[in-house]
């Protein structure tokens, strides 16, 4: 998608630029990861290399080896790692192989994209494709939602009665076209919460031109985009929740950014 200016949280006092980048459709599914589970990766057996997975244009952005240690032993202590609760994990392929995959820590979702050829995003490159760039949208779509656009607030089962479950949280794509954002990417709002690279603080980083919030008074990692089982303020383009990196939440996975090509027409 090409770069521009908005307002982060659609405030004009948090203004923000962003070059152009690349942001998958979709969240990262369970079936993509059992392919980088199965490869041994994300562990300390194989961790990533020292800075890989950086943004182009915020220096020291990508992986820490001090990080190594926050990785599993082996494929086989992160794939018991991966079963929290109401996780939708399975060590064998199954039916939930196009459901998003949570119950992984930040540090192994910023293994996954490494391995997958991208980075985590900033908060700034995903709040920036949520709202449609300088459009501001309210939600992905526009300024105003029903169930046929989000998996939120217990429904998206199907369930009118809004009893919440993990059938909420649905295939990716599963609300596609009508829930998709501007530049076409799926589930931006609800299904799972998506972490980012940024530390959590409650003041933005200013200026901003191609920032990140890298130091902070806490290590926990902004999460964007609300859940299937929260309300729809919390899925907004300008509401923000936070994740300890360590943790493992069977809400929360991520999604993928990827530099833009060095010859524009790939």
């Amino acid at each position: 998608m090409p770069g521009g200016t908005f307002d982060r949280i659609n405030a004009p006092m948090y203004p923000a630029t962003v070059s152009g980048f690349r942001l998958d459709t979709y969240e990262i599914t369970i079936g993509r990861f059992r392919a980088f589970v199965e490869e041994g990766k994300g562990t300390q057996a194989d961790p990533p290399i020292r800075d890989a997975g950086a943004h182009p244009k915020i220096p020291e952005s990508g992986w820490n080896s001090d990080w190594n240690s926050e990785l599993t032993a082996d494929r086989s202590a992160l794939k018991v790692a991966l079963r929290c609760e109401y996780s939708h994990w399975t060590d064998f392929p199954e039916q939930n192989e196009r459901r998003p995959m949570t119950c992984m820590t930040w540090f192994e979702a910023f293994a996954f994209c490494i391995w997958d050829g991208g980075r985590l995003p900033t908060e700034a490159e995903w709040n920036y494709a949520a709202a449609g760039g300088a459009e501001q949208r309210l939600y992905p779509w526009g300024e105003s939602i029903d169930a046929s656009k989000a998996a939120y607030n217990c429904l998206g089962d199907g369930d009118d009665a809004a009893e919440c479950s993990m059938q909420d949280f649905l295939p990716v794509g599963s609300k596609s076209p009508d829930g998709d954002a501007r530049w076409g990417m799926a589930d931006m709002a609800g299904n799972a919460g998506e972490l980012v690279l940024d530390i959590n603080q409650q003041v933005f980083p200013t200026p901003c031109n191609d920032c990140a919030q890298l130091e902070g008074s806490t290590p926990n990692r902004v999460v964007r985009g609300g859940t299937a089982w929260t309300s729809k303020i919390y899925i907004a383009t300008d509401a923000r929740s936070a994740e300890n990196p360590r943790n493992r939440n069977s809400f929360v996975g991520a999604r993928c950014a990827r530099n833009p090509p060095a010859d524009p027409d790939e």
